[in-house]
């Protein structure tokens, strides 16, 4: 059985005008099914966003795996995508 992998990842405004770029690997089966490696995200305090996507996609292409980006919230604040 063949997967494919990629990298999901996010960017976190952080207090003080920095952002929190952060990714986890994500394997999806042929059938579908998706399984979200079991370990904390890699994560880097960038001084801009630009900087924050630039890390992430330099990661994926080091990896060589697509970057799936994802919007969410935490602790109330708007993430960057």
């Amino acid at each position: 059985m063949t997967s494919s992998g990629r990298l999901r990842a996010w960017i976190e405004r952080q207090h003080g005008g920095r952002f929190r770029a952060a990714f986890i690997g994500v394997a999806t089966a042929p059938d579908g099914t998706a399984a979200v490696a079991d370990r904390e995200p890699a994560v880097r305090i960038c001084c801009s966003p630009e900087k924050a996507r630039q890390w992430v996609e330099e990661e994926a292409t080091a990896f060589g795996l697509p970057v799936e980006w994802v919007e969410a919230t935490a602790g109330g604040r708007r993430l960057v995508r």
